[in-house]
């Protein structure tokens, strides 16, 4: 029988902790310090937001609820960065999924969608509790991994007169992000981050944006990032009007080229599908599906 002292508990979270959570998190789970910080302190709109779960031998588990983006589902998306010990089912909903819906309540955000990623599963049963809950399924996310002993691809046709690459700096920013609304404005699981905030990541360079320009159109975008000799290709946007005229395997292409460039070897996505052909377009290029993290949702207003 476990003592009121061996069970988790949530545990108040300040802007102090940052660093020391941080570090558990990049631990315990699949994201960079760089974007765990973003999630941490930039993307979720209070302390409250950030769920630490302790028990007697310190951290258990760390999510964050990202509130401070927009989608089509107008949802705030309740994110798993980090887990050492699993939770009971009951004790995820208490101590993490409860709290999470309180906090969105409170904000702008009419839902709250819930990720069940494999690398960061935080409870056993987490399915099931959060359909007796109210979540529904919403769509599926996909991760995939293209190794570094895949043959480079083919390079692409030169591209027509008038277009050109260029990597987003702070005078392309503003048309990058509009580009970027565009491109995703009906992916349920694409997050818009306020212009200030993408303006303070292009600044950062932490990440490489890379925009595929018509004259002086932005009319497709990838953002990539390496550590060390492990690389991710985070974003592959079309702008709508230029769907349909080749601009995906040139994106994709370009956004290799660079990270090959950069050293790395292993490449990792995460990618939206409604169905299997939707991942062709990686799977061209040496990408594998390695896992699938169904995404529920409840609407909370």
């Amino acid at each position: 029988m476990t003592s009121t002292a061996d069970a988790p508990r949530l545990r108040a979270f300040a802007r102090d902790d940052a660093d020391a959570v941080i570090a558990f998190c990049a631990a315990h789970g699949p994201f960079d310090a760089g974007l765990l910080r973003r999630l941490l302190l930039d993307l979720t709109s209070g302390p409250a937001g950030v769920l630490v779960i302790e028990d007697r031998e310190g951290p258990a588990l760390v999510a964050t609820v990202v509130d401070r983006v927009n989608n089509i589902l107008d949802a705030a998306n309740l994110e798993t960065l980090g887990v050492r010990a699993p939770l009971t089912a009951d004790a995820f909903m208490q101590l993490v999924v409860e709290p999470a819906i309180a906090f969105v309540r409170g904000g702008e955000r009419g839902a709250l969608s819930v990720g069940l990623h494999a690398a960061t599963m935080p409870a056993a049963g987490a399915e099931a509790a959060l359909r007796a809950a109210g979540f529904a399924h919403a769509y599926d996310g996909f991760e995939m991994k293209r190794p570094g002993s895949t043959p480079p691809a083919d390079a692409p046709h030169p591209l027509p007169a008038g277009w050109s690459w260029r990597t987003v700096d702070a005078a392309l920013a503003d048309e990058a992000h509009a580009a970027l609304g565009e491109a995703f404005r009906d992916a349920p699981s694409a997050s818009r981050v306020p212009l200030e905030e993408f303006r303070r990541w292009v600044a950062a360079g932490a990440s490489v944006y890379r925009a595929l320009l018509d004259g002086d159109r932005v009319a497709g975008l990838v953002q990539i990032a390496a550590r060390g000799s492990h690389g991710e290709l985070r974003i592959v946007g079309r702008v709508p009007q230029y769907r349909g005229r080749g601009l995906g395997p040139r994106l994709v292409a370009e956004a290799l080229r660079l990270l090959r460039e950069g050293g790395a070897g292993d490449v990792e996505l995460s990618v939206e599908a409604k169905n299997d052909s939707a991942l062709s377009l990686y799977r061209r290029f040496g990408f594998d599906v390695v896992s699938k993290t169904p995404v529920f949702m409840r609407r909370l207003r």
